[in-house]
């Protein structure tokens, strides 16, 4: 039996086989696509886009429509999935070479938000890949209200949908996703084996020196400071060849990082913003286990 994990991002989540995970995700045209793979090839595509006005039934078909007809002109057996859960619909198809292809989508025309996947099985049974895309769509979910979860590879947390995902880089032993608000940006850091950065310095000075290195980041000289904190020093001549947060309006800097203990890993966050409203903005919109201490 497949063991699952969690993914959220942008407002939805659903649970899928704990091999597969994300490897690219991109935006064009208004619909956005992210793209799982297990060890040796992609396992999951799934689209989606979130119209600025009610969707019909038929426009919510007519993509899934095109998947029908591209494996029907490839010879694939078509079987319809019966009783999925919620107000999906889906239909596996089984090429005459054998492999298959388990195409679904979300008919919920009461919202905008329109979701279409595609699972790829080489070997597995129509059984495993039922098993599959029921508990995906038996455990999917939107997240119109509230803090939005986040949750990808060892990294999860809740934040406000006011924010939206700008950027992300996830590399071998830290993740980061940046975040925007009304032009303030927000940097999110997650670094992995947490014993060992911190071994031979305490954690803000690492975290320091990291921040003094980091490009993105421009106009401000930071030291380590106690309890998760990191020290701030504006120095504008620092804005030389990266002036992008003078353009945005936002010359101020909060910093500060926490240790997560369950998951061996260290949190560094940076706020770029503008005036202190923003920071009580900021203190409304992160779960609070992220959040910095109070000055």
């Amino acid at each position: 039996m497949e063991t699952y994990h969690l993914f959220a991002w942008q407002g939805f989540s659903f649970e899928i086989p704990s091999g597969w995970n994300l490897s690219e995700h991109t935006t064009a045209a208004g619909i956005s696509c992210a793209r799982f793979f297990d060890d040796f090839s992609c396992r999951l595509e799934f689209e989606w886009t979130c119209a600025r006005r009610r969707m019909r039934i038929e426009e919510i078909r007519k993509r899934y429509d095109k998947v029908a007809a591209s494996m029907r002109a490839a010879g694939a057996q078509a079987e319809n999935i019966e009783d999925m859960p919620g107000s999906w619909a889906a239909c596996l198809y089984t090429m005459p070479e054998g492999r298959r292809l388990m195409a679904a989508f979300r008919l919920a025309p009461e919202n905008n938000f329109f979701c279409l996947l595609k699972m790829h099985f080489e070997n597995a049974s129509a059984r495993e890949a039922e098993r599959i895309v029921r508990r995906l769509a038996g455990t999917f979910r939107l997240h119109e209200q509230g803090p939005a979860p986040w949750a990808v590879y060892d990294i999860d947390f809740h934040l406000s949908a006011d924010f939206k995902l700008a950027a992300t880089a996830f590399q071998a032993g830290r993740k980061m996703m940046v975040f925007g608000w009304r032009g303030r940006r927000l940097y999110m850091n997650f670094f992995s084996l947490a014993d060992l950065l911190c071994r031979d310095k305490p954690m803000e000075q690492w975290c320091a020196d990291f921040l003094n290195g980091f490009k993105a980041v421009s106009g401000a000289k930071f030291s380590p400071g106690t309890a998760g904190e990191i020290a701030v020093e504006h120095q504008w001549w620092r804005f030389w060849g990266n002036v992008e947060p003078l353009l945005r309006a936002c010359p101020r800097y909060r910093a500060w990082c926490r240790l997560v203990p369950d998951k061996n890993q260290v949190f560094l966050g940076v706020f770029n913003y503008r005036g202190e409203c923003d920071l009580a903005a900021l203190e409304n919109s992160l779960e609070p286990s992220l959040l910095p201490t109070s000055k």
